[in-house]
């Protein structure tokens, strides 16, 4: 009898053990599940939407199990609801997006500001399964523990989709969604060392960056671009806040990005050169009585900020041809009552494209010169009518930011059988004279990459940025940047933190995780100190 109730105890045991066991696993061991994550609805009379991309970041980052859990992109469900375009968020809509994205699960959820208080309320809501969704909600004065929930939130989500709690690794810092950090001191030639910092990781891809007072503060914003948006934060050398995100629509890609006080109204405009379907549709944006607003739409030309050395910024533009390139003179524009129009042409070599190049003094002979890279990436001078000054024998620039086109037939197709034809944007040239010595400084990128220089999908590990001066006949190094880990997507020399002195900021895309170049990445922002 005694060994008969042994047995039946160990019988129930064992049976409780294996269904508890079975209730935490998933169905299927091999699956990989799709999580879609909607954007967070926020109620507040404050701009939260830093707070947003910071709980989307953590979200992402928390939920992401290599092989068995990944995060579809955000670019996907944007699309997905700009196209249903609901009139508000909730389950009925989560699941519609959930279902047209291909997911397994769709989190939704909102952010409430009132006095200082934070409340959270978040839902994961199955969309292949009959699990009730799962819920959390919180409220708290001020966000630090709103941010803990949310990474807690996740690891819930790791447990009710595997059955285990998900391996953080690295801890996230939850005290601010863009806090920026020291890091380690990245060296000058012959001159010391100089520090910089970096931002939080966006779940984004950078692909420009520039610095100028859009709002009329009298204190420089750090703006940034993606594929189609446009971020403004404003930094005040510890931290990055989020003052304002553009949405220009999916169809858009964003090729450049400018930041400059062109029409001279004490306020900077943000200028961005875009492609939509094969078709230029630049735009110029500038802030107006609180609100951005868009001054010039759909504009046929590629825009950029030149540097002129004896008019300061200038606004100059050059057309598509009609095979789809860089096409025609390279015009300045002027400002006429309450818009740009088309100046006279710029006094350039004959086939100059508009990107990738400066003009400036350079050799300190008082004559203005053209410095540019050739075919292969190195760095030449020209006069302005286009006669050979100087050639270098290095190798700078590096870039993976292009648009393809039809238009152009590539050799060796026939019409009916081409593939796009891919133009690469080179990356910006800038000249300071950083140290008040009279000389002129070319600051420029250097990508690293293991394919070749003309191959159509190019992928960089690493790069460098460098300063470089005239000496003697030469141009030689002033000082250089370590050897930065990722992709130099874009950069610029301005006052960033408003402290009377320039600062390198460099945007850095993170070449492990972009994937193939052209899709979705992650990106930082480092802050370099050049006055040490």
């Amino acid at each position: 009898m005694k060994f008969k109730s042994i047995f039946i105890i160990f019988f129930l045991l064992s049976l409780l053990i294996l269904s508890s066991h079975s209730f935490g696993q998933p169905q299927d061991a091999s699956k990989v599940y799709k999580v879609a994550i909607l954007p967070f609805i926020i109620h507040s009379q404050e701009n939260l939407d830093y707070l947003r991309e910071g709980i989307n970041d953590i979200l992402t980052s928390r939920i992401t199990v290599e092989g068995r859990i990944i995060v579809i992109e955000r670019t996907i469900v944007e699309r997905i609801l700009w196209e249903i375009r609901p009139m508000r968020l909730d389950e009925a809509v989560a699941k519609q997006v959930g279902e047209r994205a291909g997911a397994d699960y769709v989190v939704l959820g909102s952010i409430t500001k009132i006095g200082n208080y934070i409340s959270l309320d978040a839902r994961l809501i199955p969309i292949t399964d009959d699990k009730p969704p799962l819920a959390a909600y919180t409220q708290h004065k001020g966000i630090d523990d709103v941010m803990t929930k949310i990474g807690d939130f996740a690891q819930d989500i790791g447990f009710r989709i595997l059955g285990r709690r998900i391996p953080t690794g690295r801890p996230t810092d939850t005290r601010h969604p863009y806090l920026i950090r020291p890091e380690r001191e990245f060296g000058r030639i012959g001159q010391g060392d100089f520090g910089f910092k970096k931002s939080q990781t966006f779940n984004f891809k950078i692909k420009g960056i520039d610095i100028g007072d859009v709002d009329g503060d009298k204190k420089n914003e750090v703006v940034v671009i993606d594929h189609h948006n446009i971020y403004v934060f404003k930094y005040d050398g510890d931290k990055l806040s989020l003052f304002r995100k553009i949405e220009a629509g999916y169809q858009h890609n964003f090729l450049t990005l400018d930041v400059s006080d062109v029409n001279r109204n004490g306020f900077a405009e943000i200028i961005v050169t875009s492609v939509i379907e094969d078709n230029l549709q630049s735009l110029i944006i500038e802030f107006e009585q609180g609100q951005f607003r868009t001054i010039t739409r759909k504009a046929g030309w590629f825009f950029r900020v030149l540097e002129h050395p004896k008019e300061g910024p200038v606004l100059i533009g050059q057309q598509m041809g009609a095979d789809g390139v860089f096409s025609g003179p390279i015009y300045r524009f002027l400002w006429k009552k309450n818009t740009f129009e088309r100046g006279p042409k710029l006094s350039l070599p004959k086939d100059m494209k508009i990107f990738g190049f400066a003009l400036a003094d350079i050799r300190g002979e008082g004559k203005l010169e053209v410095v540019t890279l050739d075919r292969l990436d190195k760095i030449i001078l020209l006069s302005p009518d286009g006669k050979p000054v100087w050639s270098g024998r290095e190798r700078f620039g590096g870039t993976a930011n292009f648009y393809d086109t039809r238009k152009k037939i590539p050799d060796g197709y026939r019409p009916q059988d081409a593939p796009p034809f891919r133009v690469f944007i080179p990356k910006r040239i800038l000249v300071r004279d950083l140290d008040g010595d009279g000389l002129n400084e070319i600051i420029i990128n250097r990508n690293y990459s293991s394919m070749g220089l003309f191959e159509k999908a190019k992928r960089y590990e690493s790069g460098e940025i460098y300063s470089l001066v005239w000496d003697q006949g030469l141009l030689t190094p002033s000082w250089k940047t370590r050897e930065i880990t990722g992709y130099l997507s874009d950069f610029q020399v301005k006052d960033a933190d408003h402290d009377g002195n320039d600062d390198l900021v460099v945007g850095v895309v993170d070449s492990q995780s972009e994937g193939a170049i052209g899709q979705k990445g992650t990106s930082s922002i480092l802050f370099f100190n050049l006055s040490q």
